[in-house]
């Protein structure tokens, strides 16, 4: 009577451990379903943070080259201008001098 009282105690325990396992498994099961949906989220999002991180890069290289270009424009003006300013210089020059020779002779 003993050994059939621990049997079907054993049997019972055996057969709750195994639901209680499988319950287990299956709570495993989908908390790990749950991580990987939210894993494909974040990695989406990660997606799209780097194609917007890769798009501002490009757009800051064309306003760098935009601005590289633009420095070099205003080199070649002030050239240009301090090249106008010195002939206008030598020219006012010899016009003060014709004038002044105008001035005596008149």
């Amino acid at each position: 009577m003993e050994l059939q009282a621990m049997n079907t105690n054993g049997t019972t325990n055996g057969r709750r451990d195994r639901v209680e396992a499988e319950e287990e498994r299956d709570a495993c099961q989908k908390a790990f379903d749950k991580l990987k949906v939210e894993h494909r989220g974040l990695q989406a999002e990660h997606d799209a943070l780097r194609l917007a991180h890769a798009r501002l890069q490009t757009e800051v290289e064309a306003y760098r080259t935009e601005r590289d270009e633009a420095v070099e424009k205003r080199a070649r003006a002030d050239v240009l201008i301090e090249a106008v300013l010195t002939l206008l210089g030598k020219h006012r020059g010899q016009s003060l001098e014709s004038e002044l020779a105008e001035a005596k002779l008149a």
